[in-house]
């Protein structure tokens, strides 16, 4: 199923149905598509209506996402990343190894990606095996920092979400984290190891929070502003 917006590009339409769904509900997904959530006994003629109904909101939406972007696109206009607190220039070579693999030149500046064939695939995976080191390090430099335990870090493709924490102090971030600043990844970090002691986003969260980050309600307002742009890269 597809709709037709205003330019005449044909969007992917993908009904979402769950029995807890009280009514139809239009959002926009992260590769770019319509999202319907859609109670269990709606027919999908009045699906279609329901979306017909919402046009000029579904066209206005439409033209103000960010295009979907290839990791590889990305690096070429953005070639950085963020790790232990720093950020790294990036290269990307086509070595003779057998083995995709990573490693620091210039005295620990310039991170680069060693590939025997340069592709979208190669990269996104080399790149998330990167991002997994990274970050697990980097969580564990904050929880020793702050006195926290948690239970297991996992690094994760999430279509929405920066992280998250479990009444279990599991831990899973988006690998898309090291594509952010150092100041917005450690942000991102110190939000879910509050959520260690604070389970929820209740005025004592957001008090322990201030303590970790006080730069806390700028560093949410910039995150806000490049979450959108960077959600839809890889996605292409």
């Amino acid at each position: 199923m597809n709709f037709v917006n205003a330019s005449g590009h044909c969007v992917p339409v993908e009904i979402r149905r769950r029995k807890g769904t009280r009514r139809l509900r239009l959002s926009l997904g992260q590769q770019n598509q319509v999202v319907a959530s859609v109670p269990w006994h709606v027919s999908q003629r009045a699906v279609v209506q329901f979306i017909e109904q919402h046009r000029t909101w579904l066209d206005a939406q439409l033209a103000q996402l960010p295009a979907l972007c290839s990791l590889s696109s990305w690096f070429q206009r953005h070639p950085r990343i963020s790790a232990s607190g720093d950020v790294f220039a990036l290269r990307i070579e086509d070595r003779e190894c057998r083995q995709p693999n990573y490693c620091f030149e210039q005295q620990g500046a310039v991170l680069v990606l060693r590939l025997p064939v340069i592709h979208e695939t190669a990269i996104r995976q080399l790149i998330r095996r990167f991002a997994k080191d990274a970050l697990t390090c980097r969580v564990a430099y904050h929880a020793k920092r702050l006195g926290l335990n948690y239970t297991t870090l996992s690094v994760r493709d999430q279509a929405s979400r920066w992280g998250s924490c479990s009444a279990r102090r599991g831990i899973s971030l988006n690998w898309r984290l090291i594509l952010l600043t150092p100041s917005l990844q450690d942000y991102v970090i110190l939000h879910e190891l509050a959520h260690l002691s604070e389970m929820n986003h209740g005025p004592n969260f957001w008090a322990l929070l201030d303590l970790y980050d006080p730069q806390r309600v700028r560093h949410e307002a910039e995150l806000d502003a490049c979450a959108a742009e960077l959600m839809r890269v890889a996605r292409a």
